[in-house]
């Protein structure tokens, strides 16, 4: 096999293995691989390492309780309300009004 091909196949290997090719570029990695050793061994290492990452689990995502969504929402209209009275105190005593 010519350099070139093998890193052309190296290059398409990820969309191939993501199955994101067109039919021709298909078709040309799989001969390649069947006849090139060191691109099969590529492939095989990096087809392992994409079904690693995949398989995975998912992170799981806290759930805030009910009492704590309550206090935030109560702390979030409780900063808003500290804020307006500085805009007013401010505005009163500057007597921008």
């Amino acid at each position: 096999m010519s350099k070139f091909e093998c890193e052309l196949v190296a290059d398409l290997l990820p969309r191939y293995i993501d199955k994101k090719c067109t039919q021709e570029t298909t078709e040309f990695i799989e001969d390649h691989i069947k006849s090139c050793e060191e691109c099969r061994e590529l492939f095989e290492v990096m087809n392992t390492e994409i079904i690693g990452v995949t398989e995975d689990k998912p992170a799981k995502r806290r759930r805030l309780s009910g009492g704590i969504k309550v206090l935030l929402v109560v702390l979030g209209y409780l900063g808003i309300v500290i804020v307006a009275l500085m805009i007013f105190s401010y505005i009163l005593m500057n007597g921008v009004l």
